[in-house]
């Protein structure tokens, strides 16, 4: 059997608990799941996926946003979409209200 060391880690309470509920129900516990994980680094010599930010949340995304949202708050360049709709006429079934 190889030596063994402890590994310390702060974490927030939050993300523990988190992380504890779905790793239960995988059937491990955190100590297995980041053992899991080191060993993949070694394996793989990088992290067992690609770190990456949400295209969703660039600052070029949020611009276009905030722009729509202006336009539609001052009701120019307002375009329907299928789905919009489709969601809108979903929504008004689903509570019983006529649509807008």
């Amino acid at each position: 059997m190889s030596d063994t060391c402890n590994l310390q880690i702060r974490l927030d309470t939050e993300l523990r608990k988190a992380a504890q509920t779905v790793l239960s129900g995988m059937g491990m516990d955190i100590s297995t799941a980041v053992r899991i994980f080191l060993q993949q680094v070694v394996t793989d010599r990088a992290l067992p996926f690609r770190p990456s930010l949400d295209p969703f949340y660039s600052s070029a995304n949020a611009a276009h946003l905030k722009r729509a949202l202006d336009d539609v708050r001052a009701g120019r360049s307002v375009e329907k979409h299928a789905l919009i709709e489709e969601i809108l006429r979903h929504s008004a079934e689903s509570s019983g209200k006529p649509e807008a």
